[in-house]
């Protein structure tokens, strides 16, 4: 079979997990044999280059600025970009020659970000048919996160519904879907997306998940001293950290100690002044492995409802039990009757509770039980497997529609 991912970015150039793990499935597809290609944006168009068996095509953006100037820009020339972005045929044109020279018995779309759904058009008017994965909430949210004002969105601003209105009116191109959760992947059919696409091609795939080092026999190196609690990612509000800080104040000092891995922001002192006078080591970048093999027990306290927790999947390779937020779909991975290993989001007393009952318990007693199932569920060549099967079902739909028209 031959597949064209699409996506906003594609390794080297790397924002988030989503890169991570289309690199991961498309190089299993190509290990598989496929003839596998993905199509992403630049801030100029370099020619294909061949990355791990996979043919990668970046394109120019025209945008009306590159995504990681946006900060340089005021919030009434963002929300005009995204008027426009709809309607960007320079980059349409782009890639139907993509489309033209690699000629993909599917497409499979991915972050649609800073790409125009005009895309999906293209591969509509070659008679190709499309596969979607659902990552985050930038078909229903400007901002993709559905987070705002320090919480959740409780509903879709009106705003974010007239610039994501083009998306809701292409998509039905799409035939197949998979959500990367459960909760997210029933947030969108809530919403009038996908109604299109019959059930049986409406499916949750986790992402798949690596850790360089931690092969399936591996073994964690055991730890002594205090217990030692571990978060990896942004060091932001709706990420929790905060929650965590003061959580891990309302420990009994001497009995636990705490890495927060990641890039520091701008308003760090924040964080830094929370942590004030405890164990807190601010690590900024880590190697995942050598983080996971540095702690006993990763925190999640997300509060904005993540998909699926990349930091989850990675622990789990690494032999590390996940604490973390009821919030999106933290609980489907920890397990939704996992109750020692699940907290209420935002609330840092909840947290404390349930980080003392486990300093009480002991490294000799921190049984997760869902090392394996995560595990097995999050192979790239599982994955890959889980996701060709789609797409069989994507063409059979596709080839059946086509048949009735003619």
């Amino acid at each position: 079979m031959r597949i064209l991912h699409l996506g906003t970015l594609y390794p080297p150039h790397i924002v988030g997990g989503a890169e991570r793990s289309v690199e991961l499935l498309a190089e299993a597809q190509a290990a598989l044999g496929h003839q596998v290609g993905a199509a992403c944006l630049n801030r100029e168009a370099v020619a294909p280059v061949e990355r791990n068996g996979v043919t990668v095509y970046r394109m120019e953006h025209g945008n009306s600025f590159w995504m990681e100037d946006a900060d340089q820009h005021s919030r009434v020339e963002r929300t005009v970009a995204k008027l426009k972005q709809p309607f960007n045929s320079f980059l349409a044109h782009q890639f139907g020659a993509v489309l033209d020279q690699f000629k993909p018995d599917l497409l499979h779309s991915h972050s649609m970000v800073e790409v125009s759904s005009l895309l999906w058009s293209e591969a509509a008017r070659r008679n190709i048919a499309v596969a979607h994965t659902i990552r985050d909430y930038e078909l229903l949210c400007t901002n993709s996160g559905m987070f705002k004002n320090g919480k959740p969105c409780a509903k879709r601003h009106v705003k974010c519904q007239v610039l994501t209105l083009d998306k809701l009116l292409r998509h039905r191109a799409i035939g197949a879907v998979a959500g990367v959760g459960r909760q997210i992947l029933q947030t969108h059919v809530d919403e009038g997306y996908f109604s299109h696409v019959a059930p049986a091609y409406r499916r949750v795939i986790w992402n798949p998940a690596i850790v360089k080092g931690a092969d399936p026999d591996y073994v964690k190196p055991r730890l002594d001293g205090p217990i030692r609690f571990g978060y990896l990612g942004r060091i932001s509000a709706e990420k929790g950290v905060d929650t965590m800080l003061n959580a891990l104040r309302r420990l009994e000092p001497g009995s636990w100690e705490a890495i927060i891995a990641g890039k520091a922001p701008s308003d760090m002192a924040k964080f830094e002044a929370l942590a004030a006078g405890m164990p807190v080591n601010f690590a900024g970048f880590m190697d995942p492995k050598a983080f996971f093999e540095a702690i006993d027990i990763l925190i999640v306290p997300s509060l904005w409802a993540e998909p699926l927790p990349r930091t989850i999947l990675e622990a789990s390779a690494m032999r590390v039990p996940s604490l973390g937020a009821r919030s999106g779909g933290i609980p489907e991975l920890i397990g939704d009757d996992n109750k020692d290993w699940l907290f209420d989001a935002g609330d840092d007393v909840d947290l404390a509770d349930r980080m003392a009952a486990l300093i009480a318990r002991g490294r000799d007693d921190m049984a997760f039980g869902r090392f394996g199932d995560i595990l097995a569920e999050t192979q790239p060549q599982t994955v890959a497997a889980k996701y060709l099967d789609l797409y069989e079902g994507a063409l059979a739909g596709h080839r059946a529609k086509a048949a009735a028209l003619s």
